[in-house]
């Protein structure tokens, strides 16, 4: 006999369990979640763990600050408090951008974000050792944070199970397949059976919904990030998140001494074309030597004191980019309850608690909720994509 539960989550990182986070909450059930690997194993452990809402697009930027307000609250919500560093957001962007810029900023100010413009000199005293010159723009939000991604997943997971949802760990799914008004899913071990699933596996998403005859427009994007120390004896320290569109970076820091580094992949992603395709399964978990060596340089036009530097260590990923670099939240029509989230380009830690929100409502209501009408795989077929910039 099948094992049966009311609500089967299919992905362990912090996209499943926030939805299995608010589904508790709400009452619903039996619910399980199987992961391949161990919690975070996947993207979720390796993010950068930045949330900030200077963005132009209305509600991302609020969904941001849901999420930022979501991790800070852990403690007195759940008793699971996490270190949350509230380090303030530095972009420094070239005169070209200034249009888009104070566009950012009105959208962000709009949804109650505190974010504007400073000068040269503001910058460096936020920011000692940041690059200076009569052509960049500086803009500054306060309340932007980072925290450490695994930890946030490994909270969550503590969390859920402490609400009674069951986790399984080492389990990956080898047969998924509607029977009549049901989803049966096989593993190695069991066969599992509910009316409601939710798949939230990332890039292995689209093949999975291509057995239900759903293709998916979200495409594997390989990501590299670095560790990099700052020199030997040097007083000089990173301190704020900072992004640099002149040398296509962005940075937060890591712990004392070192900084996490990563490419502004937006910039140059405009389409699923441009993605640096990658087999999940069989991909290098470091990054190549020839982007330590670019990013180095990068970094030392930014923070010229770290020339002296020298990278820590490296990891890569692989992301799930869709068309428009925003997520898909959405279920597949038929009789089946079969929910799905993929296509977060990048961005899904910083808003596994607001997707975690308004999937659970989703599941729960059978309604769609408002502030995910926009993000429905239609929007492709009707050449409605989302018009947005990073910030």
């Amino acid at each position: 006999m099948p094992l049966m539960c009311d609500v089967l989550i299919v992905g362990g990182g912090v996209t499943g369990l926030s939805t299995a986070l608010h589904l508790a909450l709400r009452k619903c059930g039996r619910i399980r979640v199987l992961e391949r690997h161990y919690v975070g194993a996947g993207q979720s452990g390796r993010a950068a763990g930045i949330i900030r809402s200077t963005v132009r697009h209305a509600g991302l930027s609020r969904w941001q600050a849901e999420s930022s307000r979501f991790f800070q609250c852990l403690d007195e919500q759940f008793g699971e408090g996490i270190p949350v560093h509230q380090a303030g957001y530095l972009l420094a962007t070239n005169q070209d951008h200034s249009a888009s810029v104070d566009d950012a900023i009105r959208v962000a100010t709009s949804t109650g974000c505190r974010v504007s413009r400073i000068d040269a000199r503001q910058a460096n005293d936020l920011q000692p050792g940041l690059r200076s010159d009569d052509q960049t723009i500086y803009v500054f939000e306060p309340g932007a944070v980072h925290l450490d991604p695994m930890e946030a997943t490994q909270a969550l997971a503590r969390i859920v199970r402490q609400l009674g949802v069951e986790i399984v760990e080492g389990c990956e799914v080898q047969r998924l397949e509607v029977v009549g008004s049901m989803v049966q899913v096989a593993t190695e071990t069991e066969t599992i059976e509910s009316s409601v699933v939710l798949l939230g596996t990332s890039c292995w998403l689209p093949l999975q919904m291509e057995r239900f005859g759903q293709p998916l427009p979200v495409r594997p994007h390989r990501a590299e990030m670095g560790f990099f120390q700052v020199p030997a004896r040097s007083d000089q320290r990173l301190q704020r998140i900072v992004s640099d569109a002149a040398a296509g970076i962005y940075l937060r820091p890591e712990g004392s001494n070192q900084m996490f580094v990563g490419w502004r992949e937006g910039d140059w992603v405009k389409s699923l074309e441009d993605c640096v395709q990658q087999d999940p399964d069989q991909g290098r978990q470091t990054a190549e030597f020839s982007t330590v060596r670019k990013m180095h340089q990068a970094l030392s036009t930014t923070l010229p004191w770290m020339r002296a530097g020298f990278v820590h260590r490296t990891f890569a990923c692989t992301y799930d980019y869709s068309p428009d670099g925003m997520p898909i939240l959405d279920r597949l029509e038929g009789p089946a309850g079969i929910y799905f989230a993929a296509g977060f380009s990048g961005g899904g830690f910083s808003l596994s608690p607001f997707v975690g929100r308004t999937m659970a409502e989703y599941i729960a209501t059978g309604r769609r909720p408002a502030d995910i009408v926009e993000l429905s795989w239609q929007r492709f077929r009707d050449g409605k994509t989302i018009q947005w910039s990073n910030g």
